[in-house]
């Protein structure tokens, strides 16, 4: 038996910590104090990022705290399940009483429970009949709504009328609105946030993360089937941009829209949206001179190839392949081809060539050194003419498994506010009962808020029924 009595004062202790206000109080307050820490201090950015900002030991305690990913660290949620149970224990402790209330019988009006009303009217009748009654009963449902009659003799009647009982609802709406917000937005942590980019005619199924180098691949692939950007007049500042996507998944066609900034496209729980675009350096399509060393004297012809494309030079077996573009060519280490940068400084395109498929030589052309051919070993002369890019959009990517929760909990929450702020349960009782040589009507009323309003609407309906008890004498 002490053991048992100790459990139940654990827990009854547990309880009373759990629905204390006091609780509320400081937990919201340490949930305001570290969102001005996750607001101030820069979220999931690269350490350089933070070591610009800050020194090396501040950012190690930054690191310690988890600050640099404050809504994901463990300690912010503990937090925000803290502020939950509070919101859930405090709803449990308050909804027996609403039971009651809602359960409980109308009631009639005598002198004690009259005491404890805030609204009593009262006026005499010099005569009361059927034609009194039902003229009482039409004031109060055009007054409020449809009255329950709790008592009625030839010379006396007691009506009871309400309006809005369940709007008393509104506390518990209202909670589990924010318990649904929190809820989904932790649910968010297990989901993910990154970058596309999808070239015009291509296909592309591997993002990077937002604030990480990591790589993600999706189950299903995105094609660009266009991209199209318009300008605003005299000016290259973009009014609008475009893509056309495809979503391909096993093999197959599922899906296709047009989207565009705050229009996107939504499958598999994944929500792409147009984020920016701009043109692939290291695709398009290489203008490209052929001249036969046999006979310079002849024309050049130019040929329009695809990156990592091929085209057929003549008959003879001759093929040429564009193997690969740079925007910005230069040697790094070992010799190798590397680009210095995105922009066209300066271009060059590597070029095989082959005869019956038996690769004959390759070289690098240059835009800015068109004379430049290199060792002659093949029978043609290359020249880099031109270069066109191919335009690409640039997607982010969304997965928020919690997105629809927290839609939900935003609704209730809106609601639950509405319903407190603008609505309330109100009651009403009109009684009449002969005395002496008279009638006694005492109408009674009470809401649960927004009292001086109803205190308006009582003395209307009031009014109205002095109004109808002078017609009716």
């Amino acid at each position: 038996m002490k053991g048992s009595a100790l459990k139940k004062t654990f827990l009854n202790t547990v309880w009373s910590f759990l629905i204390s206000l006091r609780l509320t109080i400081i937990v919201l307050i340490l949930l305001a104090i570290t969102s001005i820490f996750g607001t101030v201090i820069p979220q999931n950015e690269l350490p350089y990022v933070y070591l610009r900002a800050y020194d090396a030991s501040t950012y190690k305690l930054i690191q310690f705290l988890s600050l640099d990913d404050m809504y994901h660290s463990w300690w912010f949620l503990a937090l925000l399940t803290l502020f939950t149970l509070n919101l859930i224990c405090c709803t449990i402790n308050r909804f027996p009483g609403f039971l009651r209330l809602i359960k409980q019988k109308d009631r009639d009006l005598d002198d004690q429970f009259l005491k404890t009303l805030p609204l009593k009217k009262n006026l005499r009748l010099k005569t009361f009949n059927e034609q009194s009654k039902g003229l009482i009963s039409a004031v109060v449902q055009k007054s409020l709504h449809k009255p329950a009659t709790l008592q009625s003799s030839p010379d006396s009647l007691s009506l009871f009328a309400e309006k809005g009982k369940y709007t008393r609802l509104s506390f518990y709406i209202t909670h589990l609105g924010i318990i649904l917000i929190i809820v989904g937005g932790m649910l968010g942590n297990l989901g993910w946030q990154g970058y596309m980019s999808v070239v015009e005619g291509k296909t592309n199924n591997t993002l990077q993360l937002k604030g990480s180098r990591e790589l993600k691949q999706l189950d299903f692939d995105i094609r660009c089937d266009e991209f199209e950007v318009t300008f605003y007049e005299g000016s290259q500042r973009p009014k609008e941009f475009t893509s056309k996507l495809t979503i391909i998944d096993e093999g197959k066609e599922i899906k296709q829209k047009v989207i565009e900034v705050n229009d996107p496209l939504q499958y598999k729980g994944v929500w792409i949206y147009q984020s920016s675009y701009g043109t692939a350096p290291d695709q398009g399509v290489v203008l490209v001179g052929v001249t036969p060393n046999a006979a310079p004297q002849q024309q050049t012809k130019q040929y329009n190839i695809d990156v990592e494309g091929r085209v057929s030079l003549n008959e003879e077996g001759y093929e040429l392949e564009v193997k690969k573009f740079v925007p910005d060519f230069t040697l790094g280490k070992n010799n190798e081809v590397v680009s210095r940068s995105q922009e066209l400084r300066n271009p060059a395109a590597q070029l095989a060539l082959y005869k019956d498929g038996t690769l004959l030589e390759e070289k690098w052309i240059f835009a800015k050194f068109p004379d430049f051919h290199g060792e002659q070993k093949g029978p043609y002369r290359f020249k880099f003419l031109n270069y066109r890019g191919k335009e690409y959009t640039g997607l982010q990517l969304t997965r928020d498994p919690g997105v629809w929760i927290v839609w939900l909990g935003c609704f209730l929450l809106c609601l639950g506010c509405y319903l407190i702020c603008f609505t309330s349960h109100r009651r009403l009782w009109v009684k009449v009962e002969p005395k002496k040589d008279e009638y006694l009507v005492t109408l009674a009323g009470s809401a649960n808020k927004n009292m001086s309003s109803f205190s308006r609407d009582f003395e209307k309906f009031f009014q109205k029924v002095k109004t109808m008890s002078k017609s009716t004498t």
